[in-house]
């Protein structure tokens, strides 16, 4: 299970509870749970507020989920990832 939804189904709230808390759009929430999007620092920190917890607790919000997956939301696939870097040569080498 996402952290984010254990954490939050841990303390009873609901998406639309903490999406007040958190000043944060509901399904944003969501996405994040569900490893559609990934969160940004700043949503993350939103969330460690309202959920009471520490940043740290969220971090792996960041570097999971969708990322690994290939979803949707600025995100690239594993395979892209383990793509060496090298095929990104500056301009006039």
């Amino acid at each position: 299970m996402n952290v984010l939804k254990r954490l939050r189904t841990e303390r009873g709230l609901s998406l639309r509870v903490l999406a007040a808390k958190a000043d944060l759009d509901q399904s944003t929430i969501s996405l994040i749970e569900n490893d559609r999007k990934r969160a940004m620092l700043t949503t993350l920190t939103k969330l460690a507020r309202a959920l009471e917890v520490p940043l740290d607790d969220l971090m792996e919000l960041q570097d999971s989920g969708a990322s690994e997956r290939g979803r949707r939301g600025g995100l690239v696939s594993q395979a892209k990832k383990e793509t060496p870097h090298t095929a990104f040569q500056p301009v006039g080498s």
